[in-house]
């Protein structure tokens, strides 16, 4: 069996006594297959513990991800899945059965995995869910979302949809790995009207909104742009110094950058700033 865990000493970080249920976890899937993982499953974050382990990026084939999100748990799941070869449904059903952890688990499992009729599943039921790390686990630290669209019955409405939610609860864009590279109008005016609604009931918008709409401009979006480089949060002004960086170059904007640049006084967004303003 070859494993996508690019840290085969991971286990090092565990006790002796953790070591050791592993070790007989594997020999149980190894003897029993699939069977066994429902029973397995619920000790693992008792067994193994919830602490990260390792950092860094991996590349599999496409398939990118941040270790730095993975528990012991996780990752002790993910081997003994790919060990004992599940097929989609009980992938599906790990999820369905399990508690919030095995659940969370189970979301996990699928980031390194190829796209099949179970991920698309599983996505929608991050889609729906009001548990909030179990949506992270599906779409963020990776770019399973944009692998998703790769499938047919995974299409850019649904990865509009995720991103809305990831605008709704406030989650930050760059945790979705490669999602700019798919922005599209559609989304922007979903992102914008929701802005709109926000402002209206004197909440909190999602400081990413201006990042994501300008890589795919629609009616409106300039003057959002514009105006987030007044804005009073240093977020909202960096978020829209940077969408307006990724915009082509227009005279016009290099001259509002360059009158905001006099007036800014944070450094980072200085900086961004300069960008609008290059030749």
């Amino acid at each position: 069996m070859t494993h996508t865990i690019p840290y085969p000493d991971w286990q090092a970080t565990l006790d002796e006594k953790a070591r050791t249920f592993l070790e007989t976890a594997r020999e149980r899937v190894a003897e029993n297959g699939a069977e066994v993982l429902p029973v397995l499953f619920p000790q693992l974050p008792r067994r193994l513990g919830r602490e990260i382990p390792g950092s860094g990026l991996a590349v599999v084939q496409g398939r990118v991800w941040d270790w730095g999100a993975w528990r012991a748990c996780d990752l002790a799941a993910l081997e003994l899945v790919e060990e004992a070869e599940i097929p989609g449904s009980m992938r599906v059903d790990l999820f369905l059965h399990g508690d919030m952890e095995e659940r969370l688990m189970a979301m996990r499992t699928l980031v390194p995995a190829p796209v099949t009729d179970a991920t698309i599943e599983l996505l929608g039921e991050a889609q729906r869910t009001n548990t909030v790390p179990h949506f992270e686990a599906a779409i963020c630290d990776s770019n399973l979302l944009v692998r998703a669209l790769e499938h047919s019955a995974f299409g850019i409405e649904d990865f509009n949809r995720m991103v809305l939610k990831l605008a709704f609860i406030d989650l930050p864009l760059s945790r979705v790995l490669q999602a700019t590279e798919h922005a599209n109008e559609d989304l922007s005016r979903m992102l914008q009207d929701l802005a709109t609604e926000r402002e209206a009931a004197g909440r909190a918008v999602w400081a990413d909104t201006n990042r994501m709409i300008a890589r795919a401009p629609t009616a409106g979006t300039l003057a959002r742009l514009i105006g987030g480089l007044e804005h009073g949060d240093d977020r909202q002004r960096l978020a829209a110094a940077e969408g307006m960086a990724a915009l082509p170059k227009r005279s016009e904007l290099a001259e509002l950058a360059r009158e905001r640049w006099e007036r800014e006084p944070r450094p980072q967004i200085r900086t961004a700033l300069e960008k609008i303003t290059a030749p």
